[in-house]
């Protein structure tokens, strides 16, 4: 799911090693979207005082999976550290094509970029020119408890693969509609521990059923992704997902899991 990937993104470049800062390098070739197909907006159905049931939520999210081939939206994360008053936050947009390709650009706190060509993932630090690499399939292994959260356009996955519950639902507003939140947890064999440090809160509305604000809390960091100005299936260069690094560029291998 993208808005998690963020997330997950986003701690794997903040805590990478990194070699202290020297003069930037140039930046990475800026790819503009097009514009001859902005897309379309989200499905909005129509308001209902029916029950909202996990079968129902996962009717809607599976008919937005099966529309998604491309996606472009705005970003906006925030990192929480328990016991600390100190907030991270990242503002960007992404651009995403399935099954594996895809563009986050950060413009706040610093320009970053991250790209997966569907076999590598790139990270660029404009600041410190600086290119961390990794294989697409190696960082996912290395991420277990993330699978199945790695991509747009599965979110009626995670409601088979997780022990979901529906915690809130609030009363209609103006337009009729309700929001609700889910909460995901991994489903815990018997003598397989507790799994209480890993919690996914989404929420969302009946108007269109798109979980654009999650929160995934692992240990003692809480993640929230909150996603605006959704567009499906707009017409994405096939640049948009290839990045090569500046050629004086510092470029750092993860190592592979073994």
């Amino acid at each position: 799911m993208g808005n998690l990937l963020g997330a997950v993104l986003l701690v794997l470049t903040t805590s990478a090693s990194a070699k202290p800062a020297k003069a930037t390098g140039p930046a990475a070739a800026k790819v503009e979207l097009s514009s001859a197909a902005a897309g379309v907006e989200l499905t909005a159905y129509a308001p209902s005082t029916a029950p909202i049931t996990i079968a129902l939520i996962a009717l809607r999210f599976a008919e937005t999976d099966a529309k998604i081939n491309t996606l472009k939206a705005n970003f906006r994360q925030t990192v929480r550290m328990e016991g600390s008053d100190v907030v991270q936050t990242v503002e960007g947009d992404v651009a995403f094509k399935k099954p594996d390709l895809l563009r986050l650009t950060h413009r706040i706190p610093e320009p970053q970029t991250v790209v997966s060509d569907g076999t590598i993932l790139w990270v660029y630090r404009n600041s410190t020119n600086q290119v961390i690499q990794s294989r697409l399939d190696a960082w996912r292994k290395s991420e277990p408890l993330a699978q199945g959260l790695l991509d747009f356009g599965k979110s009626a996955d995670l409601l088979s693969k997780y022990a979901t519950e529906i915690t809130t639902v609030t009363e209609p507003g103006a337009d009729g509609h309700r929001v609700f939140t889910l909460t995901l947890k991994p489903k815990t064999a018997a003598g397989a521990g507790d799994a209480s440090d890993f919690v996914l809160t989404l929420k969302a509305s009946t108007k269109d059923f798109f979980p654009a604000d999650a929160t995934l809390k692992v240990g003692r960091a809480a993640i929230r992704s909150v996603f605006d100005s959704v567009r499906l299936n707009p017409v994405i260069p096939a640049e948009t997902f290839k990045f090569t690094p500046p050629a004086d560029a510092d470029l750092f291998k993860s190592p592979e899991p073994k």
